[in-house]
């Protein structure tokens, strides 16, 4: 399982993870953009600025998880558990950083974060199938077995 195949994988599925819940966020998020557009652009600006510090802690969670012997139910609770982990280091970061000033004391714009991790929650429900792939036992190399699948197709077994 560490192949430099699976390791693409994992990336190119964390990647899509990462890009379907910034949509997702911007999808439930675009009421708004009727009420305040403004605060709709600067959280977009935000999710993209610092989302992808959410989405390395998670591809480095998700890593980590895929390699620890445990009953694949618990591994998928841990990945949920990694998107709240992601979510809230981006989030303290923008205090960190000087963008934001008592982050976690804004009233009303808790609701940002808790809808990003509402996003990424939905993203990885979506995906469930391609993340069940790569919980394959490690004894399963997964280039090979796409290649025994294609064949028996193709032969007609």
């Amino acid at each position: 399982m560490n192949t430099l195949n699976y390791k693409v994988l994992l990336a190119k599925l964390v990647f899509y993870l990462f890009l379907r819940a910034v949509g997702i966020y911007l999808l439930i998020t675009l009421p708004a953009l009727l009420v305040l557009p403004e605060m709709y652009i600067l959280s977009a600006l935000y999710a993209l600025g610092f989302g992808w510090i959410a989405g390395l802690v998670f591809l480095l969670f998700f890593y980590l998880v895929q390699r620890i012997r445990i009953q694949t139910a618990a591994k998928k609770t841990l990945l949920y558990v990694a998107v709240v982990a992601g979510v809230a280091l981006a989030f303290q970061l923008m205090e960190v950083t000087g963008v934001q000033q008592r982050i976690w004391q804004s009233g009303i714009c808790l609701l940002f974060p808790a809808i990003a991790v509402i996003s990424g929650w939905i993203s990885i429900a979506v995906s469930m199938r391609a993340i069940n792939v790569l919980f394959e036992p490690p004894g399963m190399d997964l280039y090979d077995s796409m290649l025994t699948t294609s064949s028996a197709q193709e032969s007609g077994i």
